[in-house]
């Protein structure tokens, strides 16, 4: 038998390499994710000194030895603040009759959805190494900035991401900036009173949903490395500009809804879906290196080539529910389905 296979050093790297793996998937509790990341380095002394063969008390390997003062630290001695001690904030609505949020997330995973509490314009619970700082302008219209403090390190070995996760007020009229970075976000804004919303895309993933909202209301999607996939609430009536670029860009648009739509893609795929009774118009000024990929419900009215005039009807060339316009085409696929 090969003795590398006999070697308990071996079993017992196999045994920590899956425990690293489980506590990276958020299985592990935050109090032991934490001193796992905290007591790591004394697996790295254990086997140094196994490969200096200095003697064994018991035949136990340093290894083994550091393995069980690991478990010991963790069970005995947890250090949640490795991961950060979890932040809290709220901000009353007051007087405010509008409001602008500005959100720059940085590496934190970020979930946006609307406040539980009715008296309170946002809340905020933040939790991670690095901290949340909150800057508030008692202006008219309110602004309320979010963003992670700035320098810092992450420690060696962090078991969880930043998070974050907001509440927004759902009667005061919001205008609403995400600045992704990193982390991926989460927007669930169907029950918010939005005016317009801009998103600066980052290399995290981006998912959106949007409301039906009252009046009409103005969306930016500037699109980065990472995927954005933005969901349109039925009867919502939207100016929506999107700026691709090297990630997918999906939009997903509800029933009954009314929408203008500019399009400039980069190299990602651009995929907008649109409801099977919508009467869509879709206009295409720019021919780029992608495909144009249409569905057959779309049928050229002028044109020539992958630019031109395609319409679902007579009719809907002339009042569009969903007008759509390709300004600059890139060199990723465009389809329209």
């Amino acid at each position: 038998m090969n003795p590398a296979r006999r070697d308990p050093r071996a079993l017992i790297l196999i045994g920590v390499g899956v425990v690293w793996l489980i506590a990276q998937s958020g299985f592990v509790p935050g109090a032991a994710a934490s001193g796992l990341g905290f007591y790591w380095p004394l697996l790295i002394i254990g086997l140094g000194v196994d490969l200096l063969g200095w003697k064994r008390p018991w035949r136990v390997p340093y290894t083994a030895i550091a393995a069980a003062l690991v478990l010991l630290g963790v069970a005995l001695f947890p250090t949640p603040n490795a991961v950060g001690v979890p932040t809290r904030f709220s901000e009353p609505v007051g007087a405010a009759t509008a409001a602008t949020v500005d959100l720059a997330l940085g590496d934190a995973v970020t979930n946006v959805t609307s406040v539980a509490d009715s008296a309170s314009l946002l809340t905020a619970d933040t939790q991670g190494w690095r901290h949340a700082v909150f800057d508030v302008a008692h202006t008219n219209p309110e602004r309320i900035r979010v963003s992670p403090e700035a320098g810092g390190r992450a420690p060696v070995l962090t078991f969880r991401p930043n998070r974050w996760r907001i509440g927004l007020d759902t009667a005061v009229p919001l205008t609403l900036a995400v600045d992704m970075g990193s982390g991926r976000a989460d927007l669930d804004l169907r029950d918010v009173t939005l005016s317009a919303l801009t998103v600066e895309g980052g290399s995290g993933d981006l998912k959106a949903v949007l409301p039906a909202a009252a009046a009409r209301y103005r969306v930016g999607i500037h699109g980065g490395s990472g995927a954005s996939d933005v969901r349109i609430a039925p009867g919502a009536a939207v100016d929506l500009v999107l700026n691709a670029g090297s990630g997918r860009t999906g939009v997903t648009f509800g029933e009954f809804g009314s929408a203008r739509v500019t399009v400039r893609s980069g190299s990602g795929p651009v995929v907008i879906d649109v409801p099977s009774e919508a009467a869509v118009r879709l206009l295409v000024t720019s021919d780029g290196s992608g495909p144009l990929r249409l569905g057959r419900f779309l049928k050229r009215q002028a044109g020539s080539g992958e630019t031109g005039l395609w319409a679902s009807g007579p009719a809907a060339a002339a009042t569009p529910s969903i007008d759509i316009t390709v300004e600059r085409a890139g060199s990723g696929p465009i389809t329209v389905r």
